[in-house]
């Protein structure tokens, strides 16, 4: 019975320290922008720190970009590394608002 064999690229020595800090640095990016968001929401910084939270979530992306650059993903994970930086932009928005919106029921 013969394995299917997938080939994959070869990840280039000189970019694995890029690939590494960029992946950790999605990481810390988007905790940022998370933080951020959820802090202006609970009001604990003023709403002008969202472009701050915005920009972190923009360092993001480009991180994503870079590391699926590098490592030469496929059409597949590169469309799942989409989604995931658009559900980082979008899920901090629906949970604060689904939160606020029983808060506001259970209150009144």
């Amino acid at each position: 019975m013969g394995e299917e064999i997938i080939a994959r690229p070869e990840i280039a020595t000189g970019d694995f320290l890029t690939i590494f800090v960029s992946s950790a640095l999605v990481l810390v990016f988007g905790g940022v922008y998370v933080g951020i968001f959820t802090a202006v929401k609970v009001k604990l910084l003023k709403s002008w720190y969202l472009v701050i939270g915005y920009g972190s979530w923009a360092l993001t992306l480009y991180c994503m970009y870079l590391m699926g650059s590098l490592m030469h993903v496929d059409k597949f994970t590169a469309k799942a590394l989409v989604v995931a930086a658009i559900g980082l932009l979008l899920i901090p928005h629906a949970v604060y608002y689904m939160q606020d919106h029983v808060h506001q029921e259970n209150e009144h």
